[in-house]
């Protein structure tokens, strides 16, 4: 496999089109074909299937796909790094669960960015449990930042295990309850679930196919009668302010002022949580990530702030 083979597969994964990607590689079909056929040859899948309007990804070519461009992601981190290059944007890629922390971080290395290089491309992706796991396994992020409860945690790791996947612990937290301020128990000192448990229970992760060890349940679904199902804070937020409606997690409040009004209060003999950063086996955090990594590890505090 060659370099010029993986940038041709990327052309025309991204145009959709030979004929487009010889365009845009000013190049003669034939070549990429050739190389497209070399690929599927090397790994024995079809990578694309052909229409009369171009060509479109099999499953198989979409998770090459993904690992091409890491690939090349890489390469470019290394050639920035030895060679100074400045033509390449710095980047630094991030996933986490839900009410988690994380984007204080984030936002530090941004204004660093800012500071001091001309371009960037980063990025900041809330997400189910199963989607942090799935974006970092398949080197969409650099890193994603998960927890889970001390019962579940032999399954979690074995999960990531499996998934060639790295956990590092940043933290030990009760679990929370997050509630707005009009929510009749918000002068509460702390949550008791049996009172909580009448009000609508907001839910990212629940699935038929949700794996156990997600934090998610931890609070089982048959002890509840009300469930809310969203897909991002927004609704969740939305949801406690004008629904009495509540969510389980690490504890952490953002630093948004807009926010101000959603408050976390700990849960009465609540399972306690463990908080970390995973990344992929062999992946080499970039100086970027290895910064925002370090922020994270400092700034517990803002866990339950």
């Amino acid at each position: 496999m060659t370099l010029q083979q993986i940038r041709y597969f990327i052309s025309v994964a991204e145009s959709g089109s030979i004929s487009e990607a010889a365009k845009r590689l000013f190049t003669a079909q034939s070549s990429i074909s050739s190389a497209i056929k070399e690929v599927e040859n090397t790994y024995d899948i079809t990578a694309f299937i052909r229409e009369s309007t171009g060509v479109r990804l099999t499953r198989s070519g979409e998770e090459l796909l993904i690992e091409f461009k890491g690939i090349l992601s890489r390469l470019d981190y290394l050639d920035e790094k030895y060679n100074g290059s400045k033509k390449r944007p710095l980047g630094l890629s991030v996933s986490a669960q839900h009410h988690i922390c994380g984007m204080a971080s984030f936002i530090s290395v941004i204004n660093k960015l800012n500071e001091s290089y001309g371009s960037y491309h980063c990025g900041f992706y809330e997400c189910r449990t199963s989607e942090v796991l799935d974006r970092v396994e398949r080197g969409l992020d650099d890193l994603g930042i998960i927890f889970f409860t001390e019962h579940s945690k032999g399954q979690m790791i074995q999960e990531l295990r499996n998934r060639g996947i790295i956990f590092n612990h940043i933290v030990y937290q009760t679990a929370h309850a997050y509630i707005c301020q009009n929510h009749p128990l918000a002068n509460s000192q702390e949550i008791n679930i049996e009172e909580m448990i009448q009000y609508p229970f907001i839910s990212y992760d629940r699935s038929p196919d949700t794996n156990p060890a997600y934090t998610d349940l931890i609070i089982p679904n048959y002890q509840v009668q009300k469930i809310i199902h969203v897909s991002d804070r927004a609704a969740s937020y939305s949801a406690m302010r004008y629904c009495h409606g509540f969510a389980i997690g690490s504890g952490y409040r953002s630093f948004d002022s807009n926010y101000s009004d959603i408050i976390s209060l700990p849960v009465k003999n609540g399972v306690r949580l463990e908080i970390g950063w995973i990344l992929r086996q062999k992946h080499t955090l970039s100086d970027t990530a290895s910064r925002f990594v370090e922020l994270l590890m400092q700034d517990e505090a803002v866990l339950c702030r």
